[in-house]
């Protein structure tokens, strides 16, 4: 499935996410296996969800599929950076759950997501390495949740995702299907945010919108969305043609539509 790379602004992918649901999208690559991504295409890949001055002295981590998130480099300046390729933010859906195949999602946290938002990403990681089932995995997520194993953050913070493309579920509190986009983004952290208390209701009005997971409200780990500016988003998008065109290559899903 693709989404043209110039549809940057939200409310244009969203409403894509739903016209080309309500025309039947293919299906998405699903399976225990994870399609391979070569290792430094993962870290070019992870590296590009940081702003170009923070990518030098960022810690790296890369999925070793038989251990879960293993440290590639240290860093020094307190961001750390990982593609995603195991969901959390499926946990508190009702549809059943089953370990993606095709899923990026590069994701870069400072101080405060290391300490609060990136374990359960790790954990599902580690979880699916040694081999719990997608069901174990969902049903363990929602219990450390439920029962406050992952706490809210305490002060305020960051996490940037501006990477130039996410295959990633687009509407986790109401389906499985999956989008490949490019928007780049970054989010602050909103722990139980409403889109009441922001006054946006839906993605469709535009502006910042609660990135929930299918409850009430955003939950310990909620955050803000911001997309970057259409102008930089674009610089990005040229910036990283070569891995896009790398990414492509190795999978349809990995592909964003050309431009029209």
């Amino acid at each position: 499935m693709r989404v043209s790379r110039t549809r940057s602004d939200l409310c244009a992918v969203f409403l894509s996410l739903f016209t080309l649901s309500a025309m039947g999208m293919p299906s998405a690559a699903s399976a225990e296996d994870m399609i391979d991504l070569p290792q430094d295409l993962e870290i070019e890949l992870a590296l590009s969800a940081l702003p170009e001055r923070l990518q030098a002295d960022s810690t790296v981590y890369r999925l070793d599929p038989s251990k879960g998130y293993v440290l590639h480099r240290e860093g020094k300046n307190g961001f750390a950076t990982f593609v995603a390729r195991t969901s959390i933010r499926f946990y508190s859906a009702a549809w059943p759950y089953s370990y993606p195949a095709d899923q990026l999602i590069p994701m870069a946290f400072d101080s405060v997501g290391i300490e609060h938002h990136m374990r359960p990403w790790f954990a599902i990681a580690k979880m699916r390495a040694e081999g719990v089932s997608a069901k174990d995995a969902k049903t363990r997520l929602q219990r450390d949740f439920r029962d406050g194993f992952y706490k809210a953050p305490v002060k305020g913070g960051l996490s940037y995702m501006l990477a130039p493309i996410h295959r990633a579920y687009m509407a986790p509190e109401a389906s499985d299907e999956m989008i490949t986009v490019s928007m780049p983004h970054y989010m602050p952290y909103a722990p139980y945010v409403t889109p009441a208390q922001l006054g946006n209701d839906t993605p469709m009005n535009g502006g910042p919108f609660v990135l929930n997971h299918g409850g009430r409200d955003s939950g310990p780990h909620g955050y803000m969305m911001f997309m970057l500016p259409t102008p930089k988003a674009d610089g990005l998008r040229a910036k990283y043609a070569p891995l896009l065109e790398r990414l492509c290559g190795l999978h349809d899903n990995w592909c964003l539509a050309k431009e029209e």
